[in-house]
């Protein structure tokens, strides 16, 4: 059982470090926790999407808590900056096509 313990804890750190990342996450972005829920046909998992991709930030960063830490943090903010910018990529690739068919 000590065997066990022994090898499940640094996968229980990491866990831990990414849960404490995406809560500090919602806090540093004056958010508040949304849980999942379907709209328009789309399903938004809200803070549980933060919480897997936090998770396995701190997973593939580390097995040391602080680094995990700080990479569920800053990996879970540069991933949604990615996004927001290729959603306004695409539609300013939409708006430029709209014109161009409004030309015609």
């Amino acid at each position: 059982m000590a065997t066990l313990a022994v090898q499940a804890w640094p996968f229980l750190r990491c866990t831990v470090a990414g849960a404490l990342g995406a809560l500090a996450n919602v806090v540093l972005e004056d958010e508040v926790v949304v849980l999942p829920r379907m709209s328009h046909g789309r399903l938004h998992l809200g803070f549980l999407g933060n919480l897997i991709v936090a998770v396995t930030m701190a997973h593939v960063a580390d097995h040391d808590f602080a680094t995990s830490f700080f990479a569920a943090v800053c990996g879970t903010t540069t991933l949604s900056a990615l996004k927001a910018r290729i959603e306004s990529a695409f539609e300013d690739e939409r708006e430029g096509m709209g014109e161009a068919h409004d030309a015609d």
